[in-house]
């Protein structure tokens, strides 16, 4: 049996003691007593109220009520058996080393939701990835875009490089067909275009996080900074990002004493470079460098014995990336770099740890960065698209912004790989996502900032002298 409860019920205009009511009645305190009894899972067939509304099935089908033979029943509507996703990316060319395990990750996280159902609510429907080599070149990305609209594609997960999205934002918003991705740069999204979508977040985010690190690392360390070097090739993203450090540093009270945006095409040799940033006697430096730049910068240093005496700590570049130790080797040692996501193959899921375990034999390399966002990525689509039950891209586009997940584990479907949730703002970046912190011991990296991840144990200065 329940306690007996005395709830009042006043009216408000009157405190007489015959507009107060005493009721008194028993609530049973237990679970059951006081919540309504769940609806029995509907099945195709079953009566309905109301025509075209919806609602799922136990396994998560979504049906339609429908009029059949002149009553309203619940009815299975016709679901394509795929839905296309559109996906132009640097597969050749200097973006490539970002490129081929973004696609190999792509594909096996599809491969994987494939496997488990499909889209639930659309009655198992396929994900199909069609993707396109764009050869690094920003202009081809608006050919490969109308081609795959034109095929019918329901999203866009390419292109990738900041740049060819930069140069697509008009091709995008015309085909009316959302595009979701993890790119860096902030003008990716300050078009405001209702059909551009960012997972990750902008520089300015990935600044705030590396300075909300950084600062509270450094002050228990007893460590003042004085001078800092600034590098980054001086088109998207490393425009935008150079500009975050550049004004997060001055804001911690550093001297910039060298801020030096080159040209990615034509810098080679990063000896000059160096030079500058020795002459300068800067004691840290930070920046944004793409693959190939991030290797022939690294390779510089290893001609000579200056270091900053506090090291490196680089944003989303290609210092995260398997082929970068690879090329450097001993030069990679303690470097930082704030990242997509870590390792993935020391995940505390089972699920992220087998598709980790995939991805390796598939790609040759760990799961990490930002082809670890890859992953993300698909999965948070697929969730849209399973909430909007539809193929139909302005269906997703408004299923996406309604997305809200504190934490992206808790998506339907459980390989969400990066740091923090889901939830787009007013330019659609996604305001939850957290990034990771690694640094390279060896051949291995440890995660220092991982939520899905084992913590690693920091080591300073972050350099190899």
């Amino acid at each position: 049996m329940g306690q007996l409860k005395k709830v009042k019920i006043w009216n408000n205009k009157r405190t007489s003691s015959v507009a107060a009511i005493l009721v008194t009645f028993s609530l049973a305190l237990t679970p059951n007593a006081v919540s309504a009894p769940k609806a029995p899972a509907i099945k195709v067939g079953d009566k309905c109220v109301k025509a075209s509304s919806v609602d799922r099935t136990k396994a998560g089908v979504q049906l339609r009520c429908a009029k059949v033979k002149g009553k309203l029943v619940w009815k299975l509507p016709k679901y394509p058996k795929e839905i296309l996703i559109g996906a132009p990316l640097p597969l050749t060319g200097g973006g490539a080393a970002f490129g081929g395990p973004y696609v190999a990750a792509l594909q096996l996280t599809v491969d994987a939701i494939n496997a488990a159902g499909g889209i639930k609510s659309m009655n198992g429907a396929k994900l199909v990835l069609k993707s396109a080599d764009d050869a690094s070149v920003a202009a081809n990305d608006q050919l490969l875009l109308q081609q795959m609209a034109a095929d019918g594609v329901s999203a866009f997960v390419g292109p990738l490089l900041s740049s060819g999205v930069i140069s697509s934002i008009p091709v995008i918003t015309r085909s009316k067909i959302p595009f979701l991705g993890p790119q860096l740069d902030n003008v990716v999204t300050d078009s405001r275009s209702p059909y551009i979508f960012r997972l990750a977040n902008r520089a300015t985010a990935f600044g705030d996080q590396a300075f909300d690190w950084l600062l509270p690392t450094l002050e228990a360390k007893n460590i003042t900074l004085s001078k800092v070097g600034i590098i980054g090739i001086d088109v998207p993203p490393g425009t935008s990002t150079t500009d975050v450090l550049d004004a997060q540093a001055k804001t911690a009270g550093w001297t910039v004493a060298e801020r030096i945006n080159y040209n990615q095409a034509t810098t080679t040799d990063f000896g000059p470079i160096i030079a500058r940033l020795k002459a300068a006697e800067v004691e840290f430096v930070m920046g944004y460098q793409n693959p190939v730049d991030a290797v022939n910068f690294a390779k510089a240093l290893s001609q000579q014995t200056w270091r900053p005496k506090h090291g490196f700590f680089f944003i989303a570049g290609g210092q995260y990336l398997t082929s970068f130790q690879a090329s450097v080797g001993s030069v990679a040692e303690n470097m930082l770099d704030l990242s997509y996501a870590g390792d993935l193959s020391t995940a505390k899921s089972p699920v992220l740890k087998k598709l980790a375990a995939d991805f390796q034999a598939k790609a040759n390399q760990p799961l990490r960065g930002l082809a670890s966002a890859a992953a993300s990525v698909i999965t948070t689509l697929a969730t849209a698209i399973d909430k909007a039950a539809r193929s139909n891209p302005e269906a997703i586009r408004l299923a996406l912004k309604s997305l809200n997940y504190k934490d992206g584990a808790l998506m339907p479907y459980p390989f969400y790989t990066m740091n923090g949730g889901v939830r787009f703002d007013s330019k659609n970046d996604n305001v939850l996502w957290k990034g990771t912190i690694i640094q390279w011991k060896g051949t291995t990296q440890t995660s220092i900032e991982a939520g899905r991840l084992p913590k690693g144990t920091l080591v300073w200065p972050a350099k190899d002298l």
